[in-house]
């Protein structure tokens, strides 16, 4: 069992962890236009000339991220902790197990900065970690709906502001911000005030 002053540690790391990099999280059910409001940011801060980090987090049971009997999926199925795979465009690593996300996030910002500086390219960019579906993590979250209900069954201190399918629906929309929630947000439309929530 953990102890006290270890968990403090722990925290604490995370907390410096923060100090270089900014995350922004996505939390809903599914259609709820998380995907959508991401890619969205996404093109947005491209825009912008930041370093961007997408985690997606998959709930599906079993699920891998290699496909059967690729050549990599058949080095994992031998027994190897790590693998790595490479194009002229792309480079993946795929670890068999799981890593605490924070950690991992950590590891490749260094990573990246590390093959930026090698490269005598400009390696003091702002980097912003996108997140979605990480609902554990103590962060400040963007939570994405299709209509009230869901905005119901999901609302909690972490939740800094509402977006998603639910500007699709206008009656479901003004019924929600009679609600006095938290600040709406079309994502689709005005990707900069997300910006705006997070102090970026």
């Amino acid at each position: 069992m953990m102890r006290d002053n270890e968990k403090k540690n722990k925290a604490r790391n995370y907390s410096e962890s923060y100090n270089q990099f900014q995350i922004i999280s996505f939390i809903g059910f599914s259609k709820s236009g998380k995907t959508a409001s991401i890619e969205r940011l996404i093109s947005f801060l491209h825009t912008q000339n930041y370093i961007i980090l997408a985690f997606k987090h998959i709930h599906q049971e079993n699920f891998s991220i290699d496909t059967p009997g690729k050549n990599t999926w058949k080095y994992s199925r031998a027994g190897a902790d790590v693998v790595v795979s490479q194009s002229p465009n792309e480079s993946a690593i795929l670890f068999n197990r799981k890593i605490d996300p924070l950690r991992m996030i950590k590891s490749i910002i260094d990573l990246i900065q590390s093959s930026l500086k090698a490269d005598q390219t400009s390696y003091d960019k702002k980097v912003i970690v996108i997140l979605e579906g990480f609902r554990d993590i103590k962060v400040k979250k963007i939570l994405c709906v299709k209509n009230l209900e869901e905005i119901k069954s999901q609302i909690e201190p972490s939740i800094v502001a509402i977006a998603g399918s639910i500007f699709s629906n206008v009656s479901e929309l003004k019924n929600a911000k009679t609600e006095k929630f938290v600040k709406f947000i079309n994502v689709l439309e005005n990707p900069e005030e997300i910006l705006k929530i997070y102090g970026i």
